[in-house]
Order: structure tokens, then sequence, then C-alpha cells
């Protein structure tokens, strides 16, 4: 990447995007990026996440919101035509370059077992490579997940994978909603590689960070945060500060890594998890925890119940598989691209700040 080219952004108001876009302005780990930065917004698009970075990062008030390089372009990212128009005439007023990058950071996060089977995600990452033929871009970096990998270990069982597992063609019966819309994603994005596109995939596991309690990605900080009992399994997974996956997501994007990068700092189980999160936020309740002997066994035995309506969603193999998955992820692609913090050091820096920003 060419640090004087234009570059397009999209989900710059999340709380990854939010520390990609420190990243590329030079706040965190390298240099920043010296050519103009296109950001999407939409309309009712809040700044509290960015304003909240900038706290947390000890920087001055607006130095993301308006730094000066920094264009904030209002659009539909699931209208690729829509999209292209609202760059041109953004880049033809302030008489600069058309993007020729771009970092799809933009993702509905929901893996919850009442998250509904369609999904933004795979027409937004459709539309976004679609915006990227139509711009003739040279190089597109698309933040994918962990969900899109699988083993072939028995429920329960240890299993270490590594960015070669891909299995689009696993049932659907055992994947989520989540993972199915994340693989779709991930295809049509290899599908350009195909057609010519020049592309770098990340694959984080679960992004500890920041940001506002109503947020979908501070659900876990939220639950250590709460007054009440805790519950999680022994089931595990992949966890990553989101310094780490915008270091990598940017540097991996300026060396065109092809990848794919798997961005896993540690693997951990969910109680462990809650349980060090908890101690952070001061939560002193004792964590309830299901172990998979015998729990497991147990929701299989009441499989039937998948049918009923309304509660049926939580008695279905992929929750099973969400609780009870103990895959754990390699890294090393990762970390071979940048350094990952402690763990120690990811929950005591966004678990004190949470803490008093909560309050």
């Amino acid at each position: 990447m060419d640090s004087t080219d234009t570059l397009f952004i999209t989900g710059a108001t999340g709380q990854l995007g939010a520390f990609v876009l420190a990243e590329l302005l030079g706040k965190l780990s390298y240099e920043g990026h010296a050519g103009p930065i296109l950001c999407a917004k939409r309309s009712t698009s809040s700044w509290q996440q960015l304003e909240m970075t900038e706290h947390f990062l000890g920087l001055k008030s607006q130095q993301l919101t308006s730094a000066q390089h920094v264009y904030w372009v209002e659009c539909d990212i699931s209208d690729a035509h829509q999209v292209q128009n609202a760059i041109v005439e953004c880049c033809q007023e302030n008489n600069i370059g058309l993007p020729t990058e771009i970092i799809h950071a933009a993702a509905t996060i929901n893996i919850s077992p009442s998250a509904p089977q369609t999904t933004n995600n795979e027409k937004l990452t459709d539309q976004m490579v679609l915006l990227g033929e139509l711009l003739g871009v040279r190089h597109f970096t698309h933040i994918s997940s962990i969900a899109v990998m699988g083993g072939t270990a028995l429920l329960g069982e240890e299993e270490t994978i590594s960015p070669e597992h891909f299995h689009p063609n696993r049932s659907d019966a055992f994947l989520s909603n989540y993972a199915l819309g994340k693989i779709a994603s991930e295809l049509r994005v290899w599908a350009g590689q195909a057609e010519g596109l020049s592309i770098s995939i990340i694959r984080p596991g679960v992004i500890l960070g920041m940001g506002p309690m109503g947020n979908a990605p501070q659900e876990l900080w939220l639950r250590a945060f709460q007054s009440k009992r805790p519950i999680a399994t022994d089931g595990s997974s992949g966890i990553v500060d989101v310094r780490d996956v915008a270091a990598i997501t940017v540097k991996a994007h300026r060396e065109r890594i092809q990848g794919p990068t798997i961005a896993v700092a540690e693997n951990l189980p969910f109680y462990e998890l809650i349980e060090r999160m908890g101690a952070v936020m001061k939560n002193k309740n004792r964590i309830t925890v299901f172990h998979s002997e015998p729990w497991l066994d147990r929701m299989r035995a009441v499989g039937f119940l998948r049918r009923v309506p309304v509660i049926g969603k939580f008695f279905t193999p992929q929750v099973r598989i969400m609780l009870f998955s103990k895959t754990k992820y390699d890294g090393s692609s990762g970390g071979a691209v940048h350094s990952y913090r402690s763990l120690d050091k990811t929950l005591n820096d966004f678990g004190t700040f949470l803490h008093k920003a909560w309050k």
C-alpha cells in the first residue's frame, strides 16, 4: 500500500473499526497513513464509540473524528453503486484521488441462538467487493472470523486448527447463522480474488475491547460487570485484544499478506475468561460453571425440544457447539505479523477503563 493513496474503510464507527482508524492515523503501533482516509458512515451512526476510543487512548477530543485527512462519507454500504457515487462526490469536493485500497471492517455481530437466519454480513461483503471492482482498487482487506473454521474432532474433545481450515461445505445443521453469514462473506472475497482482486483476510477470535455498554461487542464485559452471579461453561475459544487485531489488519493490508491470517493471542475456557474479567470489574460473585460432563449429554438427551416454539433455539446442535466446543486456534500467523499483548494486560487495560466509564 502506498501511504499517499486514498483509502476507504468501512465500520470505523464500530469497536474494531475505531481502533483500525486509530492505527491508520499512527495513534497505536505503527506509522500512520499519510494519504486521505475515507470512512463510511450511516446517517444514524453515533460518534460514541470513537469518542470513547479517543478517551481510552488518551487522545484529545476529535483526534479521530476530525483528523485533517479523514473524510466521512455518508452512505449505505449495502448498495455499492450508491457508495461509489458518494465517494466520487466526496473526492471531487475535496480534490483528492479515488480510493485505491479498501479495508472492510464493518460487520453485524450476533452469535445468539435468536439471531435471524438472514444476515447482513454476506450482503455487505458482496457489495464492498463489487465496490472494489467498480473502483478498480489494488487491494482489499476483509475482516472475517474464526467462526468460518472447523475441525474434525468430536464435540467436547480438544483440537487445534490452523489457517488452512475452512470448511464451507459443513452441514448447516451444525453451524450458527452468524457462522453461515461469515462463511458466505469470505467465499465472496475468495471469488473476488479468483477474478483478479488482490486480497488479505483476517480471522480474529473473540475480540476484547471497549465501548458503550449497550453495544454487542461488550456483551462479555457486561456479564462480568453486572452484580448478578455469572454463568459460563468449560467450552473455550480464541481470545485477542482489539488493538492487536487493528495492528494485524493494517500491517497485513500494507504488506498485502494473502493470508488467511488468524488473530488469536490465547485459547481460554469461557469460565476462566469470565472469572478473570469479573475480577477486574470488581464483581466478587462466584461463577456458576456448567461442565461438559454431564451437561453436554443432558442437552443432547433433550435435543427433541429444538422443535418447540420459542425455547427450541436453545436446544439445537449449534448451541451445544457454541457452549461446549474445546477447539483451539493457532494464532501464530497473526503473531508473525504483530506481537500479541498478554491477556492480563488486555483485561487490566479494558476492564479498568470500563469499570470507571460504566459506573
